[in-house]
């Protein structure tokens, strides 16, 4: 092959890629790589390099238009830098990497949210507040969608509780920004993502995302600490490793909870805001046992 003709094919190959960004022309990448597919090239380095860029600017759209509903300006790059590691180790079949890719996008907008102010003030006030709303309330005659003022005072059960379990009333006192990282997670998980309108009858739903969560975060830590497992992260890790391939679709279900779920929290931030700045703080008290937390028979079951 002569130089000329070396500059013709390049220049031909540029015109296809410019012709193929055009609207219904996307047959013409599908056409090419048909003609030269993997399995008749023989692993051809750079087709396979050809290949991969085109992926890698679809997985980039997507990001976009993953995180667009999203206002963090000085994190949206670095956000949807991640999102497209997270995809690009999911086609690798690199669990270890996405789920490091995904909890550092969940980190990412946890750090900022919980910068917030009047989140943090919130969350301070409440925690000892019960953590349920009634399921459905009767307003002049009316049944209607309980707000965030119609708590479930029949209840003992507080928010701390229902967030860190044993550790609620050390943890309770700290203020948002010093919690654990997985911690501000539950934090945000509850106030923003369920609007601090968490209904009984959502609990195990609740409780299942706290798991893949925490899940998350502990694949995370595979790779951050060079220590022994503890026990509870070696038991998480053991049940999820022979079910990657169903775990890969429940982390970025997670995810995208997490994304919708804050997006829709903040801008319904100022009723959470104002109900807490109208109530008085309640101590967080001693966790109760399980016959006074009223769980359903089936959840007192998972927890024995």
């Amino acid at each position: 092959m002569t130089m000329d003709n070396r500059e013709a094919i390049i220049k031909t190959i540029g015109k296809i890629a410019q012709l193929s960004k055009q609207p219904g022309n996307r047959w013409l990448l599908e056409e090419f790589f048909k003609r030269f597919g993997l399995e008749e090239t023989g692993g051809n380095a750079k087709l396979d390099e050809i290949y991969e860029f085109c992926i890698e600017k679809v997985l980039k759209e997507q990001a976009k238009g993953f995180y667009k509903d999203m206002s963090f300006k000085d994190i949206e790059q670095q956000l949807e830098f991640d999102f497209v590691r997270m995809e690009r180790a999911r086609r690798r079949n690199d669990f270890d990497e996405f789920a490091m890719a995904l909890y550092q996008q969940i980190e990412r907008i946890t750090n900022v949210v919980c910068s917030n102010k009047k989140l943090n003030e919130s969350v301070s006030k409440l925690m000892g507040h019960p953590a349920y709303v009634n399921s459905v309330v009767q307003k002049n005659g009316t049944w209607s969608t309980p707000t965030i003022s119609d708590r479930n005072t029949t209840s003992s059960y507080q928010i701390a509780k229902l967030l860190f379990g044993k550790s609620a009333p050390e943890k309770a006192l700290s203020n948002l920004s010093a919690q654990w990282a997985v911690d501000k997670i539950y934090c945000v998980l509850y106030f923003l993502c369920y609007q601090a309108k968490l209904k009984s009858q959502e609990y195990s739903q609740f409780t299942e995302y706290k798991y893949i969560y925490n899940a998350i975060y502990q694949f995370r830590n595979l790779n951050h600490r060079s220590s022994v497992m503890k026990e509870d992260q070696k038991e998480i890790i053991d049940k999820i490793r022979p079910q990657q391939d169903v775990y890969y679709f429940k982390f970025m279900q997670a995810l995208l909870f997490y994304v919708e779920g804050v997006a829709k929290g903040l801008s319904s931030l100022d009723e959470l805001y104002n109900y807490a700045q109208s109530q008085k703080r309640i101590d967080v008290t001693e966790l109760n046992v399980l016959g006074k937390i009223e769980l359903s028979e089936k959840d007192k079951k998972r927890f024995k």
